[in-house]
């Protein structure tokens, strides 16, 4: 099977993908969200329950994120109409008695959703992998963890591809340049002795030491310092990466791009923190954290194609490799292998007969 560019989205529909950071979707708010070209409703009930739906009004269209939540129900503002928090419609306003197959007809088209990290997640199409097994999110226990820290950034846009996201945080060559005001201050240049894996669930891994230079004139701070990474990516966008410091201090971020368009995604992430931290508290680290993404933003959106291509090719881009791009090279082989097996055909029992 030949690898198309409009066949990751197809693919990414039976993932589960961030759409919303939990505290942006408190009881009695609505958002609007476009996943995979996909528009999308949110909403929360009072009672906490979630919805993610169509958010065209069944009767003329109109968006119902410009609606409301009264009375535990879904009220769209241009008729009144009204839904449940498992998108059934429950009154018509123009019908006194509305016939209940008018009813069963404006149910809302609802997509899965759940809540989990912090964050809301939602998959679009309920088919199962290649293996027969539904999509599930990666554990990642320090998570959940009351012991440590747990802190949530600020979804990002970036006017870029969700797969240029993955391989600007997966690069270790650029630190030095891309980051020379943040994480880069005393960072070296050259390319660090890496440790790459594949892993059975189509992943893979990466160990390697932060490259860091001495600098005795201008000290690196804590976060700035030399340190061992390991990047865990968890096909198709799930990357997380473990910073464990020479004094035992250790940190676990999250990047996660939801794919909005083929040229845009928001980028998702959070970081927890060891128990007894010695550095900077966790508000200076994400204010940090902040400043780091922006540059990574702006590299993102200065490269071209806004996309990287799912097939590169000889004579456009990905022609000069280097070294250093041997990690980035990994998601993309791996991603591709993972995407045809995705898309073979599967027999009854998922056996791909």
């Amino acid at each position: 099977m030949h690898l198309t560019e409009d066949l990751p989205f197809l693919i990414l529909r039976r993932t589960w993908q961030p759409v919303a950071n939990s505290a942006d979707l408190p009881p009695g708010r609505l958002l609007g969200y476009t996943l995979l070209d996909t528009p999308l409703l949110l909403a929360r009930f009072a009672d906490g329950r979630l919805l993610a739906a169509d958010p065209a009004c069944p009767h003329k269209g109109a968006k119902l994120t410009a609606g409301c939540i009264r009375n535990g129900e879904l009220v769209c503002a241009y008729h009144g109409w009204r839904f449940d928090a498992a998108g059934a419609c429950q009154s018509i306003p123009s019908l006194v008695d509305a016939h209940p197959d008018k009813l069963a007809l404006s149910h809302l088209h609802t997509y899965a959703i759940q809540e989990r990290y912090g964050l809301i997640w939602v998959k679009l199409d309920p088919a199962p992998l290649a293996d027969g097994q539904p999509h599930e999110l990666p554990a990642v226990p320090e998570f959940e963890d009351p012991n440590w820290s747990y802190v949530m950034g600020p979804p990002t846009p970036f006017a870029a591809g969700w797969r240029r996201e993955v391989e600007n945080y997966l690069d270790m060559t650029h630190f030095a340049f891309a980051h020379a005001d943040t994480l880069g201050k005393a960072a070296d240049y050259r390319v660090p002795p890496m440790d790459i894996r594949t892993l059975p669930d189509g992943g893979f891994q990466m160990d390697a030491p932060f490259p860091a230079l001495d600098t005795p004139h201008e000290p690196p701070g804590k976060l700035q310092s030399a340190h061992h990474r390991r990047q865990r990516c968890h096909l198709p966008n799930f990357t997380t990466i473990r910073q464990s410091f020479a004094d035992g201090d250790e940190r676990v971020l999250v990047h996660i791009p939801s794919p909005n368009t083929r040229e845009s995604c928001t980028v998702f992430w959070s970081l927890a923190i060891s128990p007894g931290f010695r550095g900077p508290p966790p508000a200076a680290q994400m204010e940090f954290a902040i400043k780091v993404l922006d540059e990574d933003r702006r590299m993102c959106e200065n490269q071209v194609p806004a996309e990287v291509p799912i097939n590169p090719a000889r004579g456009g881009w990905g022609v000069l490799v280097m070294p250093g791009d041997t990690l980035a090279n990994t998601f993309q082989k791996q991603l591709r292998r993972w995407l045809l097996a995705e898309a073979a055909p599967q027999g009854p029992a998922g056996d791909g007969r």
